[in-house]
């Protein structure tokens, strides 16, 4: 099948999504959003490269989009125009509101109509947790929503880790509102006097090969759609403690610990009982997150949408001639 791919590239879980849809179908272009409409100043010359794409998009069975908001527009329209369609991955800050934290599209009478109106008009819109799934349909009931989770690259699962693992740390990235969101105020306060760090914008491999190391990794959002840093430090047998918000409990299982957000004797408590836990069962929790099953899952998504341009075969698919 060919599919045009719209997504910020520089995340490396949309980079890892792009190569995922590589290995089974033929991409006929990737339009990377994070060079071309990262700032506001870029929309004129962003909306004279969207439209460029016409003929990759009229080439294409499916226009995969990743975010719900504003500059998967001139995408949509032309998907429209050509009647191919269009899949969105749902990030979660798109349906999101909370005031009190400044977080969330729908805040904005105009990003949240477009993100609503974006969600009715695709075909089908991807998710990585059915806490999310049920915001969606909350925010748009007309929307077609399925449920992704995330997956790891199992060779995090099988890498040997240190005989002493030590520390505890939390992931930050650097956005204008991600403080709160992602509870640094609490994992500071709650971490005085401990071997603690809160690691920001490293390269992906640094970040994995620090979080070998570590015991126990904090995730203490306001609110997260699903969580890869937090994955990928399960992967690597650090032991979770998260807040009791939207997708971390999902992701989690019973592999950690759950704590309400912002409480901070609780996640002190929380801390010193994770440092007793096996970080074994967070790498076997973080095995169920494969390649192989979100592959069959779109698979099958894309077989039911457009059933005579494809041929499954095992777990790939076959491109018609």
């Amino acid at each position: 099948m060919k599919i045009f791919f719209v997504g910020y590239l520089k995340g490396h879980f949309i980079e890892q999504d792009k190569k995922l849809l590589e290995e089974d179908h033929q991409l006929t272009g990737a339009f990377d959003l994070y060079k071309n409409s990262s700032a506001f100043r870029q929309t004129p010359s962003y909306l004279i490269k969207s439209l460029k794409e016409w003929r990759n998009i009229w080439r294409s069975d499916v226009v995969w989009i990743w975010y719900a908001d504003y500059p998967a527009l001139p995408f949509i329209v032309l998907a429209k125009l050509f009647k191919k369609k269009i899949i969105i991955n749902v990030g979660g800050w798109e349906v999101y509101s909370a005031p009190e934290i400044s977080y969330g599209n729908q805040l904005n009478p105009i990003r949240g109509a477009v993100t609503r109106w974006i969600l009715r008009n695709a075909d089908r819109c991807i998710v990585m947790s059915n806490a999310y799934k049920k915001l969606i349909n909350a925010v748009e009931p007309k929307a077609f929503v399925l449920v992704m989770p995330g997956w790891i690259d199992q060779k995090y699962c099988e890498t040997p880790l240190p005989e002493t693992k030590k520390g505890v740390v939390t992931a930050l990235c650097t956005y204008r509102f991600t403080n709160v969101l992602k509870g640094i105020p609490v994992f500071k306060e709650a971490t005085q006097g401990m071997d603690a760090k809160v690691i920001e914008n490293i390269p992906h491999e640094d970040l994995m090969e620090l979080l070998r190391h570590t015991k126990v990794y904090c995730q203490l959002s306001y609110t997260e759609s699903f969580g890869m840093t937090l994955l990928e430090a399960m992967a690597c047998g650090c032991v979770p403690v998260v807040t009791n918000r939207d997708a971390l409990p999902e992701v989690v299982g019973d592999c950690g610990v759950v704590i309400p957000y912002g409480d901070v004797n609780a996640t002190q408590h929380a801390i010193g009982f994770a440092m007793m836990m096996d970080g074994n069962n967070a790498r076997e929790r973080a095995k169920m997150f494969t390649k192989e099953k979100k592959q069959a899952q779109v698979n099958m998504m894309l077989s039911r949408l457009l059933p005579n341009k494809m041929q499954i075969q095992g777990r790939g698919v076959k491109n018609e001639s």
